[in-house]
């Protein structure tokens, strides 16, 4: 099987969306070909034609073409004449409901490329059970969805000694409470970082031992340094996916505190140790001093055992399969 994975990260940065990189490796250890074709900048209608011809063009190879994200990528793959699958990891369903106006018409025209797209995919894949729910409600797609969310390397994220961790990274001397913001982009709105420097101060105010710890743009193969050294995760955006960060933190079992996206709540309503809570920095401060104060009830890697890099893998190569071998018609 010859698979065209269609992105719009950068073929140099990898760090900027490593889980593509590192599923299509697995994919390709599972025995599936897969060649990952990066877009590059997509703004501009003559750019937009232009890739979508030279996607359709290459696509002639291939039995299955499979869109990484929603929005300009999907809309770029959207012709090709083998079967299509796209994936919707975030934003590129509902788009942006703050930061600039800038922002906010970038995330309006995504959803709307997203929602222009969505009737030539044989398959959607989402993240997790909540945007399969927002997909039906806001775009009205019901029939060949499917929730498979990134996997992630549980031999790269696993538990190891705190200040192990923190030796490694320089903060040897460092014996006090960590609480870790995460963020690819610090500017990014969606991931309101003002909310979370607010929501840190108010729980200071009643540990003043706690130090916050933001890290943004790291090498990926630092990042489990940084969530074994780590207390609590904070995590403060308007919606995700199925965060990453979060996934990578329980792998390395650290406890979260998030505002109310995704499927994080099936976690917390099982999970004493982590929280959900409003966008409110007097309640996310409370649930910073619950996750100090409340040991896990049991591993925290558990909650991520299903979405290990193979299983994910082997979930989406029986996708491949099945959508390959029935003849059933694209659904709106």
């Amino acid at each position: 099987m010859r698979v065209l994975w269609v992105h719009n990260t950068p073929a140099h940065i990898e760090s900027a969306c490593p889980f593509i990189f590192i599923l299509a490796d697995e994919m390709r250890s599972q025995g599936i070909h897969v060649d990952l074709y990066s877009t590059g900048s997509l703004r501009g209608f003559a750019r937009l034609n232009s890739v979508r011809r030279d996607v359709t063009h290459r696509s002639h190879d291939y039995d299955l073409v499979h869109a990484q994200f929603g929005s300009a990528c999907a809309h770029v793959s959207a012709r090709t004449p083998c079967r299509r699958i796209v994936s919707l990891r975030g934003t590129d369903l509902l788009g942006c409901d703050t930061g600039s106006a800038w922002w906010r018409l970038h995330g309006w025209a995504a959803r709307r490329l997203t929602r222009q797209s969505l009737p030539s995919y044989q398959r959607v894949l989402v993240m997790s059970h909540r945007m399969r729910d927002e997909l039906s409600r806001y775009h009205g797609r019901c029939a060949g969805v499917e929730v498979l969310p990134d996997g992630i390397d549980l031999q790269q994220f696993q538990p190891r000694e705190r200040m192990a961790a923190r030796r490694e990274l320089g903060f040897s001397d460092d014996t006090r409470p960590w609480i870790l913001f995460a963020s690819l982009k610090s500017c990014n709105p969606v991931k309101r970082s003002g909310l979370a420097k607010a929501a840190f101060e108010r729980a200071a105010a009643q540990r003043p031992d706690v130090v916050l710890q933001t890290i943004s743009g790291k090498p990926h193969d630092e990042i489990p340094l940084w969530m074994s050294a780590a207390n609590v995760l904070l995590m403060t955006s308007t919606r995700e996916g199925w965060p990453n960060v979060v996934k990578e933190a329980l792998a390395c079992n650290v406890p979260f505190v998030s505002t109310n996206v995704s499927d994080l709540s099936r976690i917390t309503a099982v999970e004493p140790s982590c929280v959900v809570a409003d966008a409110n920095p007097d309640k996310l401060a409370q649930g910073i001093l619950t996750a100090l104060e409340t040991p896990p009830s049991k591993p925290l890697q558990n909650y991520v055992a299903s979405m290990a890099l193979p299983k994910i893998a082997r979930q989406l190569t029986a996708i491949y399969h099945d959508t390959l071998q029935k003849a059933s018609p694209i659904a709106a």
